[in-house]
């Protein structure tokens, strides 16, 4: 062999060697990330682990996993509907008139009030002439706007039907001879109008309706 083709195989020879040495040093480094990624992992679950047990411990539940349930949308009451709802606010607006009149006129004519309330012999006619006729103006002007529209009906079945007990239907026979109809009409028809609106409520054309109304929007943009 020549000095030339010494030279030229051991310089074949090293550079076989500095190749072998890189391949050995990347597949190393690979190791070594592939080891450094599979110990995050293990800590990454333990952790997770920990976490679940801590959370059994305190009675935590885990959320479901998955999209966010739709929410059914919530039905409006029949009596917002177009027809109900006028319907309710005449009866309102007529109801209303008439009580508000009524207490208005045992609030103007006070004494007269009194009187009347003196002989049917019930006690403290002064401040029941007073508490009654405030009722009344306070219930119409209720009914009218439509704001605790139940209550309001509840108020004026109870000024109707006391009326009805104490003062029309009292001592006397309401069917009276040569007057058509009875005595005590009107109230009666009052009590029963209360009642309605003190079951059904106020309709959609009300402050009541309009509460409602934005309670149901709240509920449904939760």
């Amino acid at each position: 062999m020549t000095d030339n083709q010494f030279d030229s195989g051991r310089r074949s020879g090293g550079g076989s060697t500095e190749a072998t040495q890189i391949l050995q040093s990347d597949s190393l480094r690979e190791a070594q990330e592939a080891a450094a990624l599979a110990e995050a992992d293990d800590r990454a679950a333990q952790r997770a682990r920990e976490r679940a047990e801590r959370d059994r411990a305190l009675g935590k539940v885990a959320a479901p996993q998955g999209p966010d349930p739709v929410l059914p949308e919530i039905p409006k009451p029949t009596t917002d509907k177009f027809g109900p709802s006028l319907g309710l606010f005449l009866l309102r607006l007529v109801t209303g008139g008439i009580m508000a009149v009524h207490g208005v006129q045992k609030l103007t004519d006070i004494a007269g009030t009194q009187d009347f309330l003196t002989q049917l012999g019930l006690p403290s006619p002064h401040y029941l002439a007073w508490g009654t006729g405030i009722a009344e103006v306070l219930a119409g002007v209720a009914l009218l706007f439509g704001l605790l529209t139940r209550l309001a009906g509840l108020g004026v079945a109870v000024v109707a039907i006391a009326a009805l007990a104490l003062v029309k239907w009292g001592a006397s026979n309401p069917f009276q001879a040569g007057k058509p109809g009875f005595t005590g009409e009107l109230e009666l028809l009052l009590a029963a109008v209360g009642l309605t609106l003190l079951f059904v409520g106020a309709g959609r054309w009300s402050i009541d309706g309009s509460i409602r109304a934005g309670r149901r929007r709240a509920k449904q943009n939760r």
